[in-house]
């Protein structure tokens, strides 16, 4: 699918973090009847014309779905900065693998208030959320200068932005929670 600047929205489900805090790779964990990988990579194939793994090296061999390897592994903002650098024209529908509450719902809600004339669209519960959300191809020089400045908190390269911010209602607020905090 493309936007109205020309560029593809292409799908990226984060899965590379090494999931220190719960001991376990969070994107095989089975929340519906597939891996919580499978699942995501189901749901934004919805919304776009292709959708990647971002994975870690020691996950490349195992992955049966389209990937796109994050060599760096610092954070979700290498995977974002490979999956651009693969891309460079693409714009990004980012979804965290642990998020397992996020459903077509809240996505065509993200999709409907998108604003491309801004550097991302995201929801805002107590903070900006960089991880379901849609990063457009022009965010991508910016956040490669602030990671190289030796930055790596996409929230708060985002927070510095001008972006196009949602505020879900209660319920939507809960879709999403991501599994560390329960």
């Amino acid at each position: 699918m493309t936007n109205s600047n020309g560029n593809t929205l292409y799908g990226l489900v984060l899965i590379g973090g090494k999931s220190s805090r719960m001991g376990t790779d969070k994107s095989l964990i089975r929340y519906h009847d597939v891996t919580q990988r499978a699942y995501v990579h189901q749901l934004l194939s919805q919304y776009c014309s292709k959708v990647f793994l971002s994975c870690n090296p020691s996950q490349r061999k195992e992955l049966a779905l389209p990937y796109i390897e994050d060599n760096q592994c610092e954070g979700p903002i290498t995977g974002l900065l490979s999956a651009h650098e693969a891309y460079p024209d693409a714009s990004w529908l980012i979804m965290a693998c642990d998020m397992p509450y996020v459903d077509s719902t809240l996505l065509n809600i993200l999709l409907q208030q998108r604003d491309n004339s801004k550097l991302a669209t995201c929801f805002y519960l107590d903070n900006i959320e960089p991880l379901c959300a849609i990063w457009e191809a022009s965010s991508f020089p910016l956040l490669k200068e602030y990671y190289q400045s030796g930055k790596r908190s996409p929230r708060r390269f985002l927070e510095g932005q001008d972006v196009k911010v949602i505020t879900p209602s209660k319920d939507d607020k809960f879709k999403l929670r991501n599994i560390n905090e329960g």
